[in-house]
């Protein structure tokens, strides 16, 4: 099994000769991982390979495939494929080899021939057999990414990763597959510990290999802690999320297990070593106290301060191996210790947090000078232990109790290490570039086997016409193409050949299939531009939207059926010679063109397809696909959907992308520009920095216009609003960008003919225009100019001018004058809460003013006061129809400022930095995890695994809630961080709730 048993200990009796030497070199194709971003989540960056007798067996991630391969020779003995990556090592077990995959299943193979004893689904038999897109791959709903472990004649491993759509970890007898129990209740559980020492819902989300503790059967959850599951039954005996310490990694050792670089889990409790929650008893505070950071269940301080001692060590009886930077060590695990040290909250505050150590039993420096490069692993074998630093493998032979070992092997590989193990009388290493080598006894020159490769097999003129021929009919070049039949035309061979386009095949054909893989596989194309899936083509489950072109020769086809397929916006369908296309947008769907949703500052979305419940379309983040930014906690540029694209802007390097929001792919992406701001219209994307506006063509990127509204000194753009034929742009000083502390604000507004570009007019302010107070609608500007500093006398009121201008000519229709207290906002979500605000309501004629939790509003054309009340939460209010929402999630009347709920939408400890915005059917914010409220009835749903941005990013739109990652770099422990889209999917409810 992979770290050779079910504790995952990596240590093995096995002894190896003490010199070895090069046998054989295998090529395969280097790992690749489901989340190459997300350290975390790396379970699945190396192959992983296991022995069994003479036979080593590995899994790939890109073909789907596990194959056996002779110890001695390197030779393949047999290739198995399944329908999804295969992204854990196998378990092998008696004459049986285990595996889980993608496809949402669990293999159990001959280790001798390969072929299939049976085979166990993760969800329920009467669960359809649903697909989307996940980590760029078609994959199904319920993904085995709990690696599979083997204890006493029992196979475990866990299935599905959403709790949404359902989490099920189950147990089965090795013999013959039978299920001894299922756990399909751990996607909702209630009274978790979460981050900021809270107690909430959350859920388990299996990401990583299970391992067994005892009568305990330990389950990874992605980013989180484990949770440990009773061998039994299948019951939670605790599960704690934590804040700072989950990993996918996790390894025992006696009464711990270690989780990633830094965690350490009692096995007793599953409690934190390094928590001081459970000493200070009563005292220990219940929920979030930023004056007892220390206390807290779940430490936010490191605790574990020592190298070489983590989920990656040795661990052997008493003892934990460990290796770093080119350093061996060894831990004495019956020395624990705890102390306390002095550190600073991240408020400012003075903690006593606690710090767990081991006695150090002996160092020893295998290389002359410490390398920075990380260790990927290290294993004991009998007396000695392997691993390596940098591109050298170290072998050190160990000394009886404390005496240092000595090195009494080393060799250079010109790649560097990514696994090992020691079987069969020899090491096994794999590479990071993929390949496998093989050290045991003997001399001579090794084997290097070649990896079969081919290029696509030459069709006939036939062929190559007839896709040509679709091709220029159908205007399709990239994006997703569904072949449903493959039949004898070679489609999907001259599909790839002539264009861009992504191939999914199905065919119900065994023979047909098994060729057609065979031969991507050797092209390199398999996994990376092509699957195949064997499956009636008319009743294979794909999943909606997904399609730029469907081809198949079977006009029988049902026409609704592939209607839904089809990509809004363009998405055509070629049925043997018969074409039909789907044009335009999902029928109730919306744009979402500012940051704040519109022009008006409405953070209100029109779109009707977005409702309950929500099922995930896609998910996943990688080099052509998602979007990552580190979170901004408000200070970033909030993303944009309008026309089937979603533009998000990576404040860090200044780089727009577009993403596909139906398939989540990565359309383009170009450099923005020192402190862009931009609204995406269904004409172009306006980008405003530099002291020019470019306006870039929505489907490439590339600019169609050029405005200069700034030649020297450029400006620091605070906003940009679109409507209409006006462009507004608020922008600062460059040497200026804030005032007091950090008020993030602008000195003018200009405006430019949205046609021309021309200038129209240029309005400065005495102060500030507040940058939360700034909207375009009913042909005027509205903005308010206030204070920029404090008034000459400490407490004295301060007055600020709300303003309606001429959008065209700048002139003043009308002004009010407002007087609050002066504030200074000492970072962008205060700013953001309590400064001025302001949203237009069209329909209406009424311009909703705020400050906090005074609230007023004014009639559009007269600047009429209508009402002036305190109403409590927070800005940003969102424009519903003739109502509004606040913060506090209370729903008023626009025209009168009445109250019409009768509670609140929000509980009142919501909990994250976020604020909700809102469509026609649902309220949208963090809450903890995502989450989403329906406006009809209030019920909530939670998406328990992943949160969303510290700015709000879950964005109602085009018929798809698209949620792109503003969290990179978030501690808080969340099972997954990653881009996903969700669309309406009525089957989720049921799932959900049961």
């Amino acid at each position: 099994m992979w770290r050779h048993d079910a504790r995952r200990s990596a240590a093995t009796e096995e002894n190896l000769p003490e010199q070895l030497s090069l046998r054989w070199v295998r090529p395969l194709p280097a790992a690749q991982p489901a989340w190459p971003s997300e350290p975390r989540l790396h379970f699945d960056t190396s192959n992983e390979p296991v022995v069994l007798g003479k036979l080593l067996f590995v899994g790939s991630a890109l073909d789907g495939s596990v194959a056996a391969f002779d110890t001695g020779t390197g030779e393949q003995r047999w290739r198995f494929y399944t329908e999804g990556p295969v992204r854990f090592a196998p378990a092998a077990w008696r004459d049986r080899v285990f595996l889980g995959s993608d496809d949402g299943w669990l293999y159990c193979l001959d280790a001798g021939s390969g072929a299939l004893r049976w085979k166990l689904r993760g969800a329920p038999d009467a669960r359809p057999d649903c697909r989307h897109l996940g980590n760029g791959r078609l994959v199904s709903f319920w993904p085995v990414r709990g690696g599979p472990v083997v204890a006493d004649g029992v196979v475990y491993f866990a299935a599905g990763i959403w709790p949404n759509l359902g989490v099920f970890v189950k147990a089965c007898d090795a013999d013959t597959g039978r299920v001894v129990w299922s756990n399909d209740t751990s996607h909702r559980l209630d009274n978790v510990r979460v981050d900021h020492n809270v107690l909430f819902e959350s859920a388990l989300s299996p990401q990583g290999y299970l391992a067994i503790a005892g009568d305990r059967l330990l389950v990874p959850n992605g980013r989180c802690l484990p949770a440990a599951l009773d061998r039994r039954s299948g019951s939670v005996v605790w599960f704690r999320q934590g804040y700072r310490n989950g990993d996918c990694r996790v390894a025992v050792a006696n009464r711990l297990a270690f989780v990633g670089g830094g965690g350490v889990i009692n096995l007793e409790d599953g409690r934190e070593v390094g928590n001081r929650w459970t000493e200070a008893g009563l005292a220990a505070p219940a929920a979030f106290d930023i004056k007892r950071f220390d206390l807290f269940e779940s430490p936010i301080f490191a605790y574990k301060l020592f190298p070489g001692c983590d989920a990656r060590s040795v661990f052997e009886g008493e003892t934990a191996y460990g290796l770093s930077r080119g350093t061996f060590y060894a831990y004495d695990l019956s020395s624990a210790s705890r102390t306390l040290y002095d550190s600073v909250a991240p408020g400012g505050g003075k903690m006593k947090p606690a710090r767990w150590d081991l006695r150090l039993r002996w160092k020893l420096a295998a290389e002359p000078a410490a390398t920075k490069a990380p260790v990927r692993c290290l294993i004991k074998a009998g007396r000695r232990l392997y691993g390596h630093a940098d591109r050298t493998l170290l072998c050190a032979e160990l000394s009886n109790g404390d005496a240092v070992p000595k090195i009494v092997w080393r060799q250079s590989l010109d790649a560097t290490p990514s696994s090992m193990i020691a079987a069969d009388g020899k090491l096994f290493v794999a590479a990071e570039d993929g390949r496998l080598f093989c050290f045991g006894e003997g001399l001579g020159s090794p084997v290097t086997h070649k990896r079969a490769s081919a290029t696509l097999a030459e069709t006939d003129e036939r062929s190559r016409q007839n896709v040509a021929r679709i091709l220029a009919d159908t205007r399709a070049s990239e994006g997703y193409a569904f072949v449903l039949g493959v039949g004898p035309s070679r489609v999907v061979e001259e599909l790839l050949r002539q264009s861009q386009l992504r191939v999914i095949a199905v065919d119900a054909d065994r023979t047909t299939i098994h060729r057609l893989r065979d031969q991507l596989v050797a092209a390199d194309l398999y996994g990376r531009r092509a699957e195949v899936f064997l499956g009636d083509p008319a009743t294979f489950d794909l999943p909606p939207y997904l399609a730029n072109l469907v081809v198949s020769e079977n006009k029988q086809l049902a026409r609704d059926r592939i209607q839904r397929l089809l990509r809004p916006y363009g998405g055509v369908a070629w049925l043997d010679g018969e074409m039909s296309r789907r044009e335009g947008a999902l029928p109730g769907a919306a744009a979402w063109t500012h940051e704040s949703a519109d022009a008006t500052r409405s953070f209100f979305s029109k779109d009707q397809a977005v409702k309950p419940p929500l099922g995930v379309l896609w998910y996943g983040d990688g080099l052509d696909y998602g979007f990552r930014k580190s979170k901004d906690y408000d200070t970033g540029v909030k993303p944009q959907v309008v026309g089937g694209r979603l533009f998000a802007l990576d404040t860090g390097s200044n780089v727009l992308h577009a993403v596909d929001v139906f398939t989540g792919r990565l359309l383009w992406k170009t450099k923005a520009g020192r402190s862009a701001r931009y609204a995406s219209m269904p004409d172009g994307i306006y980008v405003a920095a530099d002291g020019k506006c470019n306006v870039l063509d929505s489907a490439t990127g590339q600019p169609r216009a050029t405005f200069v509204f700034q030649e020297h000194d450029p400006l620091l753009v605070s906003d940009i609003r679109v409507a209409d034929s006006v462009i507004v742009i608020a922008a600062a000083f460059a040497n200026q960008p804030g005032i007091e502390k950090r008020l993030w604000d602008c000195h003018q507004l200009i405006a430019l003919d949205r046609q021309s570009g021309q200038r129209l007019w240029t309005k400065h302010a005495n102060g500030r225009f507040c940058r939360t107070a700034l909207a375009l609608g009913a042909g005027q500007v509205f903005c308010i100019d206030a204070p920029a500093s404090r008034p000459p006398t400490a407490g004295a009121p301060a007055t600020a001018s709300l303003m309606a201008l001429d959008k065209r000519t700048g002139q003043l229709r009308w002004q009010s004058t407002l007087t609050n207290s002066f504030s200074v906002f000492d970072n962008p979500i205060s700013q953001r809460a309590n400064d001025y605000s302001l949203a237009c309501a069209e329909s209406s004629r009424i311009l909703l003013v705020a400050k906090a939790a005074q609230k007023c509003a004014f009639d559009v054309a007269t600047g009429k006061q209508l009402w002036s009340k305190s109403i409590g939460g927070s800005a940003p209010m969102i424009l519903r129809g003739d109502t509004f929402i606040a913060q506090d999630g209370q729903v008023y009347a626009l025209a009168t400022g009445e109250r019409l709920s009768k509670t609140s939408l929000l509980s009142k400890s919501k909990g994250g930095c976020n604020y909700a915005v809102a469509s026609e059917s649902l309220l949208l914010l963090r809450d903890r995890s995502a989450c989403y409220i329906e406006l009809a009835n209030g019920k909530r749903h939670y998406l328990r695994n992943v949160r969303s941005g510290c700015s709000n990013n879950l964005i109602a739109a085009d018929g798809v809630l698209s949620v792109p990652c503003f969290a990179t770099g978030c501690v808080c422990n969340y099972p997954i961080q990653t881009s996903f889209g969700l669309v309406h999917m009525p089957e989720v409810g049921e799932w959900d709730a049961k």
